[in-house]
């Protein structure tokens, strides 16, 4: 496994590398709404062809809002903490349209633990993440994506129903 510095962006000495706008849908008739920062790692792993793993820090704080009924808030927010790994086309930074895969797990907090007919049941929660997209633009400055996340609390506490969100994410580099 061959591990070199990553290529950094415009934003190379500020701690925020990006900002991030995502808009999703999960059971309970919930639509979620999120605003995220991210943090670019200085790592690449297994660079030698035209591809590559990365990754980066994704910091997010959202609000869910259910419109079913089941004796639980309509309105939930979650603050999230995910590091993701990212393999993408090394073209990302050409200007080209650069496709990419993520995965992450990461930790979130819920408040209240409630929303819809979903008991989610504690506050700590998972977050696992699954995704695909493409960076586009002038040095891969912007990023469309698709993720599939599952909220839950890995059944430390019951019920543990959890949450499974679609979601589009639209993000720009700084």
């Amino acid at each position: 496994m061959m591990v070199t510095a990553a290529t950094a962006g415009p934003a190379e000495n500020n701690f925020i590398d990006s900002l991030s706008l995502t808009y999703g849908n999960g059971q309970s008739d919930t639509n979620v709404y999120r605003l995220g920062i991210q943090h670019a790692w200085d790592r690449s792993w297994f660079t030698n062809g035209n591809w590559h793993v990365t990754g980066y820090w994704n910091a997010e704080v959202g609000h869910w809002h259910s419109g079913k009924g089941g004796g639980h808030e309509s309105d939930l927010y979650d603050l999230g903490l995910t590091p993701i790994f990212r393999l993408e086309q090394k073209s990302s930074h050409s200007g080209h349209l650069a496709p990419y895969a993520e995965a992450g797990i990461g930790l979130h907090m819920v408040s209240p633990t409630s929303i819809g007919d979903r008991n989610l049941a504690s506050v700590f929660q998972f977050g696992n993440n699954l995704g695909v997209g493409f960076r586009f633009g002038s040095h891969g400055r912007y990023d469309l994506g698709y993720r599939f996340q599952h909220i839950s609390n890995a059944g430390l506490s019951q019920p543990n129903q959890g949450m499974d969100i679609h979601t589009v994410n639209i993000r720009v580099d700084l």
